[in-house]
């Protein structure tokens, strides 16, 4: 939560319940110059602001942060660079740090880590296209789409970041891809995918998942072992994908697999736990 002024803040907190009473109470710190721990709900001062719940939050205000830092975070956070800000509360200080520590407590300083956010890279084509590309940005992810019906590139123009049109189920479509993407593919044809398949795989995604039954997956699984991909990376491939057994709709189908993908998504930050190293940003 950024606080400009008691009436100029951006961002929430309590989702929503006190962060205009919060703004109001940071702007005397702000007045103050330095960092300060404010208690806000169960065992505070402000006896006045209450969160429904009943509990209470401990909020740590940094004053002041530099525009050169502020202007540095913005530049990661477009390139989807990973970081972690370091804040001293005792010394008003905030430093950027390299590595990605988890959220919380060290010593003195408190670590609030920033990854990436999941970017969809989604291909195929049909209702099942539609429904996981709108509801993906619905969530918040950064949409990458290909497919080769040129009217759902025109429909949901307004919901993607990137669109490709296949021209042929050769055209492999060169995906962006970082450790935070996942990737999912929704053709009912089995030659449209192999080509993007062979791509997923030699990729940094989290999540490679393929749309199809059991019989599909075994053989899909089957044809990729035959052409020279091993058996570590095939197993990479989801499938049958989603969380929610045997999907035939194409918005449950779209829930199932966001959900799965979401459940990835978790366990794959947990590989950036690494520990505290802080520096002062350039």
């Amino acid at each position: 939560m950024a606080v400009v002024s008691g009436k100029r803040f951006e961002g929430y907190l309590s989702g929503g319940c006190v962060e205009p009473a919060i703004a109001l109470e940071v702007e005397a710190v702000i007045a103050g110059g330095r960092d300060a721990m404010l208690r806000f709900g169960e065992g505070s001062p402000y006896f006045d602001i209450r969160f429904p719940c009943g509990g209470g939050i401990d909020v740590l205000v940094h004053v002041g942060p530099p525009p050169a830092l502020l202007e540095d975070i913005l530049d990661r956070m477009a390139r989807r660079r990973p970081f972690s800000l370091a804040f001293e509360p005792q010394a008003s200080q905030l430093v950027l740090v390299d590595t990605v520590p988890p959220t919380g407590w060290s010593g003195s300083v408190f670590h609030r880590r920033y990854l990436p956010g999941t970017r969809l890279s989604v291909a195929g084509r049909g209702p099942e296209l539609d429904a996981v590309a709108r509801l993906g940005a619905a969530l918040g992810y950064d949409i990458d789409l290909a497919t080769p019906d040129t009217e759902i590139i025109r429909r949901l123009a307004p919901f993607v970041d990137q669109a490709r049109h296949l021209a042929s189920p050769a055209d492999a479509w060169n995906m962006p891809a970082d450790p935070w993407t996942a990737a999912v593919l929704l053709f009912h044809e089995r030659d449209w995918e192999e080509a993007i398949l062979a791509r997923c795989l030699a990729g940094p995604h989290f999540y490679i998942g393929a749309l199809g039954s059991q019989r599909a997956q075994a053989s899909r699984r089957e044809r990729l072992l035959a052409s020279g991909h091993s058996r570590a990376q095939v197993d990479r491939i989801a499938g049958p994908i989603g969380i929610i057994p045997q999907a035939r709709d194409p918005s449950t189908l779209a829930l199932s697999v966001l959900g799965e993908i979401a459940l990835r998504r978790r366990e794959a930050d947990a590989r950036f736990d690494t520990p505290v190293m802080t520096r002062q940003s350039d």
